[in-house]
């Protein structure tokens, strides 16, 4: 099991970016109004980049999220964000037998009696809280449509689920600068969004973080998202070196002028020590 845990903590580390469907990145909630996120993801995984970047043949897992994003506009120029998760992590039970000999026969040479406790071989398995966030999001420039903002937040999670995350430690500091600007393709109105951000303490180390959006509205109440995030530990020190690079298409359709729904799918492009996820989201939107 201690293999296991180890090739978690690798695979698993980067393997979500954007844990929320969408955010609003850089633009800010009106004062008194804002957005509930809540999305449901799931993935799995059959293969992994290793340090030299190619694609190889890995311990499989499935793995099942839940999570509940906040935006709430306190003041012009300050957003509140916030949000909680639920996780379930499946690991693959392909060396089943194998754990559960070793177990006996070590049970055997210590004279005690032969018994297989419940679990022993199964795979890595973890179900319960994942991280959790409270963050702002200041506005530092506005210039037309455009807006420059960053954003801080302090993210948690219980050692029982570090493991299963991008977290070496109980607490995370997450700081990112956020630019958007409003675009127009081919007559279809749309905004793009970039991100730069520096995340303390991952399995690997301190991380550095891109992010990038387009958004086009086609027809009124549908809007069409392409998202890439990206992540390396160049300071990774002892720690293998990781890199990652993940794409997200979705769209979400407008139900009421409160509510919306999302659908889309995400997957690996490219990575070092790093899994190669793909997986389906959905997600249910409420303006205030």
């Amino acid at each position: 099991m201690r293999s296991w845990a180890r090739f978690c903590s690798c695979a698993a580390a980067l393997s979500i970016l954007h844990s929320t469907a969408c955010r609003a990145g850089a633009f800010l909630q009106k004062p008194g109004e804002g957005i509930v996120i809540v999305s449901t993801s799931f993935a799995d995984a059959h293969k992994a980049y290793d340090s030299r970047g190619k694609l190889v043949a890995a311990p499989s897992y499935a793995k099942f999220e839940t999570q509940a994003y906040v935006e709430y506009g306190l003041i012009d120029e300050l957003t509140f964000v916030a949000e909680s998760s639920y996780m379930r992590f499946r690991g693959s039970d392909g060396s089943r037998q194998l754990e559960q000999l070793q177990f006996l026969t070590a049970e055997a040479l210590a004279g005690a009696p032969l018994y297989l406790p419940p679990g022993v071989g199964g795979g890595a398995r973890y179900e319960g809280l994942g991280a959790g966030w409270l963050g702002g999001r200041l506005r530092l420039l506005e210039w037309g449509a455009t807006v420059l903002s960053v954003q801080a937040s302090l993210r948690a999670a219980t050692p029982a689920a570090q493991t299963y995350l991008d977290m070496k430690h109980r607490l995370q500091e997450d700081v990112r600068l956020q630019l958007g600007w409003p675009l127009e393709l081919l007559g279809i109105s749309g905004f793009g969004e970039a991100q730069l951000g520096f995340r303390s303490t991952g399995q690997s180390g301190d991380e550095l973080r891109g992010e990038m959006t387009f958004g086009l509205r086609p027809i009124d109440g549908v809007l069409l998202l392409a998202q890439s995030f990206i992540a390396v530990s160049p300071w990774s020190g002892s720690a293998p070196f990781m890199s990652s690079q993940k794409a997200q298409l979705s769209a979400v359709c407008d139900v009421t002028n409160e509510v919306a729904v999302q659908l889309g799918v995400r997957a690996a492009l490219r990575g070092v020590n790093d899994s190669a996820e793909r997986g389906l989201l959905g997600a249910l939107w409420y303006r205030f």
